[in-house]
């Protein structure tokens, strides 16, 4: 049986949102972050700001202290597509919808890429590595 090398956990590195040419780190700096996908089909996202940079109560996305929570259902389509289907959300909006993820990940891969477009027309690219409680032995 084939397994997708996005179960498991990743943790964020860097992110990044970009609107009409201008790019920005609406999370600071040093973001934090966790993403998990499980074999059964359950999904979970955290996106949190740290601390020490985000200071002036702003909000990423609409979230608030820019905190972008949610959890719900995920699979892939044949395009390579990731959906993540959203049961619960600190952002509601999302609670309900259905967010469509590109992600480039190459088998065997320790970090990915997820990008994504929002309603109010920014582009996200969000990069992950894999948490080590994850990491899996290599075939020797």
């Amino acid at each position: 049986m084939l397994v997708d090398e996005l179960i498991g956990a990743w943790a964020l590195e860097d992110f990044s949102a970009a609107r009409d040419g201008v790019t920005t780190h609406p999370l600071g700096d040093r973001p934090g972050g966790l993403l998990l996908y499980t074999a059964d089909g359950w999904m979970s996202a955290l996106l949190t700001p740290d601390p020490e940079t985000r200071t002036d109560g702003t909000s990423a996305e609409g979230a608030p202290g820019g905190t972008v929570a949610y959890a719900g259902r995920w699979s892939r389509t044949a395009g390579g597509v990731v959906l993540h289907h959203v049961w619960s959300s600190h952002y509601a909006p999302w609670v309900g919808a259905t967010l469509e993820r590109g992600v480039h990940l190459r088998p065997g891969a320790r970090e990915l890429e997820l990008t994504a477009v929002t309603t109010r027309g920014s582009r996200w690219l969000l990069r992950w590595r894999r948490a080590a409680s994850t990491d899996r032995p290599q075939p020797s």
